[in-house]
């Protein structure tokens, strides 16, 4: 693993922090930046939700791209295309501008980790995916605790349009990283076109109907716990200091177990994390809405970041496992498109859920889909580790 690691340091590990705690910065400069240019509430959101649109149109066309070119040149090509949108973000004067820029970010976002996903499936065997792939989805954490703080003071310092390019110059610093890293590019041994992708859904439709399902379910209760656990702190009156304390203790744990999970996917299998943490998962989910004060908000959210944690890795493994040498590309692209799918179902589970019911009734609900992805992975879901 030392070796492995060694060579994907400068091509995956430092890519990922440089540009992954900018994206969680821009999460939340974006929206205040547009409230700052006089936009409303809903402007900024909607801004906020092209960038994911964005992500998940790119996802199939990346995948092909990626056939053709190889993976260093996709990798290159969406750096391009973040480092273009960040400057843009700084030049634009108007929140009518931020709609295509937005896009545009997501675009080369969804790029990138097709990209990255392509490249591990290539360069590291069976047995060291879980543990790169952790060391990813690790890094993907700590910059969701440093990237808000770090774009947030940036932009107290500086202000909004100069944060924006000094984030522009990050992508630099990684663009730089790929370009000069000893890639042994493997493009696919025949590009396909758009018509290709109904022959290779059809030809891995129980692939996707079984781990695929699963990949939506675990991003799905991500996805939701992000949501759910602020609302329910707020729904049992807490102040937001504590609120705030019981994501960071979640985070924390979440942190802290990246490694170990990828440890035991190399070593006992995939099925030995992504069953128990799916139903604790679940269950954890389900619980939040029997909550009824803070120790036992606190309780609850702990249980979600041994269960986030221990499924660290798990969907983009599962995904590099299966992916056939030939179709890499295409077929990562649609797993993308399918954990991008998970992504934003889950909160709009929760929203249709509330509409119409209590809050609690709404973590009840994700819980039970929880429980049915984890059925489907117990039940369906082969080994894919190998011997």
């Amino acid at each position: 693993m030392r070796r492995i690691h060694r060579e994907v340091l400068w091509p995956v590990y430092v890519p990922a922090v440089l540009l992954g705690v900018p994206a969680q910065a821009v999460l939340i400069l974006l929206p205040l930046y547009v409230l700052e240019l006089g936009g409303s509430v809903a402007a900024a959101s909607a801004v906020v939700g092209l960038r994911g649109i964005g992500m998940m149109a790119f996802d199939m066309p990346a995948g092909l791209l990626a056939a053709r070119v190889g993976d260093r040149a996709i990798m290159l090509i969406a750096m391009v295309l973040l480092g273009a949108a960040y400057l843009m973000y700084g030049l634009a004067d108007e929140v009518a501008w931020f709609y295509p820029i937005a896009f545009l970010n997501g675009a080369g976002s969804s790029t990138f980790l097709l990209g990255r996903m392509s490249y591990v499936t290539a360069v590291c065997e069976a047995r060291e995916r879980g543990r790169v792939i952790s060391m990813i989805a690790g890094s993907m954490r700590v910059s969701a605790l440093v990237g808000p703080l770090a774009g947030a003071a940036l932009a107290e310092m500086i202000g909004f349009a100069a944060a924006f390019s000094c984030i522009a110059v990050t992508v630099a610093f990684a663009f730089a990283c790929v370009a000069v890293s000893a890639i042994n590019d493997r493009p696919a041994v025949k590009a396909q076109s758009w018509q290709s992708i109904g022959g290779l859904v059809y030809e891995y439709r129980r692939v996707f109907a079984t781990a695929g399902i699963a990949a939506i379910a675990f991003m799905l209760m991500r996805a939701a716990r992000t949501v759910l656990i602020p609302l329910i702190g707020a729904d049992l009156e807490l102040e937001t200091t504590a609120i705030g304390l019981v994501v960071s203790l979640s985070a924390l744990i979440d942190l802290a177990l990246f490694y170990p999970a990828g440890m035991i996917m190399d070593r006992w299998g995939r099925r030995a994390t992504a069953v128990p943490s799916s139903f604790m998962f679940a269950a954890s989910l389900a619980a939040l809405g029997l909550a009824q004060g803070f120790h036992s908000l606190v309780a609850v959210a702990i249980a979600l970041g041994v269960a986030n944690g221990l499924s660290t890795g798990i969907v983009m493994t599962l995904g590099t496992d299966l992916a056939p040498p030939g179709r890499r590309g295409e077929f990562l692209g649609i797993w993308r498109f399918l954990t991008d799918l998970g992504s934003a179902t889950g909160p709009l589970a929760v929203s249709a859920v509330v509409t119409v019911a209590p809050l609690y009734a709404a973590a009840l609900c994700v819980g039970a889909l929880g429980v049915a992805g984890g059925a489907v992975i117990y039940r369906f879901v082969e080994e894919t580790l190998g011997p």
